[in-house]
């Protein structure tokens, strides 16, 4: 390699060799463009999925660190200006990264771009993936297990508030001046939620750039991590990310709203079955302890 990569693209990997096995193949050949997949402890060999590719590389360590902590280990790890933090199902199509350097180019101004996710037909994913910042009552609509209303896709190059960090590149300095991933936010969720927040605390944007398109599996950890396991690791982080940035009272608030919502969802169980969950005796399980952990506070978890 003739210097340092202009786009490090930092990737999270748990038990997820085949969408690996993919982003391997669908990465460009050019040594301006490098990939770093952190194994978060699956201990799978994944060199066949990865032969022949110099501007792929594998840091492997014994543990799952979490998301927030891999994007840290990645990025630390890398050395060009611009750090794309990646899930394992987002895959870019021919030139997306080459116009998210052009869009920074153009964009000296902004922190980082979004790029346009679509799924395995094409769709816009834009509605899931442009969010804005959640307020207090938004928080409360979570603890509800009711969503905010997709936002329209906006036009190329409108700032953005919290776009999803399945596929968001950063400046480097951008990045390390807001303080990087909170690491406590383990193993996943709020994470980008949070990050994005403190950028926009420090005055700086982020903005949507649909030119660069990536194919995204939408949600690909939850299976692997079971629908109990994800309620306590999503929920925990929300409450996590109400006491960072609206205070103990309000996390309270939430977690007394959360465990009546969840025993309220219960009840509801005959006539509806959450489609995360395996079946009724799953789901009841997985909220049952979600109930059990926000009238413990978390310590239960």
């Amino acid at each position: 390699m003739s210097g340092p990569p202009i786009l490090t693209a930092v990737a999270p990997h748990w038990h997820d060799e085949e969408n690996v096995a993919l982003l391997a193949r669908s990465w460009p050949r050019d040594e301006s463009f490098e990939l770093i997949v952190i194994d978060n402890g699956s201990a799978r060999d994944l060199s066949v999925a990865l032969a022949d590719r110099t501007n792929v590389r594998v840091l492997e360590v014994d543990r799952n660190l979490g998301f927030a902590a891999a994007v840290n280990l990645g990025a630390a790890k890398s050395a060009g200006p611009l750090v794309l933090i990646l899930n394992t199902d987002a895959r870019p199509e021919p030139g997306a990264l080459e116009s998210l350097v052009r869009g920074m180019e153009e964009h000296r101004e902004a922190a980082g771009l979004a790029p346009r996710l679509v799924d395995e037909d094409g769709a816009s994913q834009a509605g899931w993936q442009l969010r804005r910042l959640p307020d207090l009552r938004t928080l409360v609509g979570y603890c509800c297990f009711v969503e905010p209303g997709a936002l329209r896709e906006p036009p190329a190059g409108s700032p953005v508030e919290q776009p999803a960090a399945c596929a968001l590149l950063l400046r480097r300095d951008a990045f390390d001046a807001a303080g990087r991933m909170d690491e406590a936010f383990w193993p996943a969720w709020f994470e980008d939620v949070d990050l994005a927040r403190r950028l926009r605390q420090r005055g700086v944007t982020i903005r949507y750039w649909p030119d660069a398109i990536f194919r995204h599996g939408l949600g690909a950890s939850v299976s692997r991590l079971g629908y109990g396991p994800f309620l306590l690791a999503y929920y925990g982080n929300l409450d996590r990310y109400a006491r960072k940035h609206h205070g103990p009272g309000a996390a309270l608030l939430l977690r007394a709203v959360l465990a009546g919502a969840a025993l309220l969802r219960v009840l509801l169980l005959p006539i509806r079955c959450p489609q995360r969950a395996r079946d009724r005796s799953d789901a009841c399980a997985g909220l049952g302890r979600l109930a059990v952990a926000a009238i413990a506070g978390w310590r239960t978890r």
